[in-house]
């Protein structure tokens, strides 16, 4: 509404009012008429460029962020250091390290740029996301300035590349260093316990969630710690923290021991789960793919032709697993199941004496 009246009284020219517009569509995730403002907008400056790479990377779509960084930059427009953590993010998510490289190397040029903390923190997760941890350790260690946010994106990517215990050790040097951790501190040191099965580690951090440091778990916290159990065969345990819950029990949750209860082939506990899912997310494939994977291990099928049922009456169709790869600024796709990739035979030909190789 107060968009149209902006339009009806002309003032979709000024940059401030028209930054505003576009900055409650972003928000709002509403990027159709994000664009359509962005497009329509006849004096744009560096702040309405971040509002529109920043919002495309919010909403995943780091492809889009970097075709409006280029955009930019060919209108003769620089950089700023409020711009270059969302131009870092859109690097990381689209896994583009030569241009986070790129971006990295006009920081260190710049001695505007060089010391900003939130652009080393952007730097740390961006080479973490394209696979240099080593890179994001290189950054950790040279910054003059740390905050909590820098030491929880370091714990965090030690975490996602499955280094547990460096993952914990930095968070105990953090805390001895003075900092206190927050919510999402604490979720990162349970995540990284999750990926690297430190199940005694996570329940003591956990725990000390309340006890330590006075903080209620939030629904990330037993998500965490949902998945911890889960992976690692202690169901009944998990279930039973799911059902102690003081939150309300959200699908992140209930998927993670859905997730547990796929690995270990448990029907009993994964069918409480999955309705519980069906119940949340009535049209999330996933959920219902999940639970028939159960069937289908223990050769149950009933449940198997139940839930296919189930899936057709409500039209849903699994979606193919994909993966990519940036190459030299081209994007490569890989579908499960599809050999239409020009290098296909040559690709599946080194994967298998990959494969050979690590027998």
């Amino acid at each position: 509404m107060l968009h149209g009246w902006v339009v009806r009284l002309g003032f979709e020219q000024y940059v401030v009012v028209g930054s505003s517009v576009l900055d409650f569509h972003l928000k709002c995730g509403n990027l159709v008429d994000a664009r359509c403002v962005f497009s329509n907008m006849s004096s744009k400056d560096s702040a309405v460029w971040n509002l529109m790479i920043s919002g495309s990377g919010r909403a995943g779509f780091y492809a889009d962020a970097l075709n409006y960084f280029r955009g930019m930059l060919n209108e003769g427009k620089k950089m700023d250091s409020m711009m270059i953590p969302s131009i870092l993010n859109a690097c990381g998510g689209e896994g583009d390290l030569i241009k986070g490289k790129e971006i990295h190397g006009q920081v260190v040029k710049s001695f505007i740029f060089d010391g900003d903390v939130a652009i080393g923190n952007s730097l740390i997760d961006m080479y973490a996301k394209c696979g240099c941890l080593h890179d994001s350790e290189k950054v950790f260690r040279n910054m003059r300035e740390l905050n909590l946010i820098t030491w929880t994106t370091m714990i965090s990517c030690y975490g996602v590349h499955g280094k547990g215990e460096d993952s914990l050790a930095l968070f105990k040097k953090m805390r001895d260093c003075g900092f206190k951790p927050n919510y999402v501190t604490l979720t990162a040191a349970l995540s990284s316990c999750s990926h690297s099965g430190l199940i005694d580690q996570g329940r003591r951090i956990f725990n000390s969630i309340s006890f330590d440091y006075g903080l209620e778990p939030s629904v990330e916290h037993y998500a965490c710690m949902v998945d911890l159990l889960g992976r690692f065969g202690y169901l009944e345990e998990a279930i039973a923290l799911v059902k102690n819950m003081k939150p309300a029990t959200t699908a992140s949750v209930w998927g993670a021991l859905l997730a547990g209860c796929m690995m270990h082939k448990n029907v009993a506990i994964g069918e409480i789960a999955a309705l519980q899912l069906f119940g949340l997310e009535p049209r999330n494939s996933s959920n219902y793919i999940a639970l028939c994977s159960i069937y289908d291990s223990l050769s149950i099928r009933d449940g198997v032709s139940l839930i296919r049922a189930k899936m057709r009456k409500l039209g849903l169709v699994k979606t193919p697993g994909c993966s990519w790869i940036t190459i030299q600024g081209k994007i490569h796709k890989f579908y499960q199941g599809d050999h239409s990739h020009p290098q296909s035979l040559e690709l599946h030909e080194m994967l298998d004496r990959i494969i050979q190789a690590s027998v």
